[in-house]
């Protein structure tokens, strides 16, 4: 359905008897008024409304700092998008590790381990740690981000040759600090 308004209304927000109006994406909606739940949460809802609430706070002191904005200030014009949105959704989505790509570490210094992360707004850093089959450390450090790939990288600095089998776990990092993690055998 189309919306004209008068020249003078350019958009209308809030509600109106059964009705709401709010803009989305740059669109125009008029939806039913949802109905109110008298029932209690659940636990699971619980957590989530709390999971919000913190949302909402991260995203409040996002918008209070005039350089933790900047990232987002960004993505929301590319994206036309409310920069206290995505602020929130970056706080609940927490970074992806997709991929501990493994086929050039051979266990030997300067081998390379090659990892794919992505999240909504940014992936601020990558950690790598290697341990052997007995839960022992080997060795753990740093991956660098290649713009070029689209890739983290992470050179070996200790010689694992005489180990069976290694265990390597990849962890990236958002900016609201959570994170995200994939293990590969080698």
């Amino acid at each position: 359905m189309l919306i004209n308004y008068h020249p003078t209304v350019k958009h209308m927000h809030g509600g109106m008897g059964k009705m709401v109006f709010k803009s989305r994406e740059g669109q125009d909606i008029v939806a039913a008024k949802p109905d109110s739940v008298k029932q209690p949460n659940t636990p699971a809802q619980q957590e989530q409304k709390e999971l919000f609430r913190k949302g909402v706070l991260y995203a409040k002191a996002v918008l209070a700092d005039p350089v933790a904005v900047l990232p987002y200030e960004a993505k929301a014009k590319q994206l036309h998008k409310p920069v206290f949105a995505l602020a929130v959704g970056d706080y609940l989505n927490p970074p992806v590790v997709d991929e501990v790509n493994v086929t050039g570490y051979h266990k030997h210094v300067g081998d390379a381990i090659l990892i794919r992360a992505h999240d909504d707004i940014a992936v601020t850093g990558v950690t790598v740690s290697i341990v052997d089959n007995t839960q022992t450390a080997v060795e753990s450090g740093a991956a660098t981000y290649d713009a070029v790939s689209g890739t983290w990288k992470y050179v070996a600095t200790a010689d694992a040759s005489a180990k069976a089998s290694l265990t390597v776990t990849a962890t990236a990092l958002d900016l609201p600090g959570h994170a995200g993690t994939l293990s590969a055998s080698a």
